[in-house]
């Protein structure tokens, strides 16, 4: 029996993966060009693209962050209240508040050492980000018996 109550809609599926798919992206991107121009790697071209790829991250984030507000009274009240995938929503949520927060950080910390620290945390945590939600779609459609639904 599925649990349509539950799932997402389509649209809203396809929007909030598009987004997090550019935050991904755009963070990855950063990083990477960051880390050649930290080596003197980089050229004025690559160079030029890191305000965009941040900018870009940062709207990414903002959009994900309202997105995420959406599914707070239908998607995850209703699974929290049927005690459905709560262990790994909650461990979901967590993960994507402490991305939230050591965004918000990392644009107005000013301490070189505790910004770097706060900066690798941010990226391994993005990094996990993907594998965290495959988890917690695949978990939730074991929990409300839909297994065989295609993303």
């Amino acid at each position: 029996m599925r649990r349509r109550w539950l799932q997402l809609s389509r649209r809203h599926r396809l929007t909030l993966y598009t987004t997090s798919l550019v935050l991904l992206i755009s963070g990855t991107a950063w990083a990477w060009i960051h880390r050649l121009d930290d080596a003197g790697q980089t050229g004025p071209r690559l160079h030029e693209l890191k305000p965009w790829l941040i900018k870009t991250h940062g709207y990414a984030a903002v959009g994900f962050v309202l997105l995420l507000g959406t599914l707070l009274p239908g998607h995850i009240r209703r699974a929290w209240h049927a005690h459905k995938n709560r262990i790994n929503g909650a461990f979901f949520l967590t993960a994507v508040s402490l991305l939230t927060l050591s965004g918000y950080t990392l644009y107005y910390l000013g301490g070189e050492l505790w910004r770097e620290a706060t900066r690798q945390f941010h990226l391994w945590l993005g990094l996990a980000m993907p594998v965290f939600l495959v988890w917690h779609i695949r978990t939730g459609r074991k929990a409300t018996g839909d297994v065989h639904r295609k993303p």
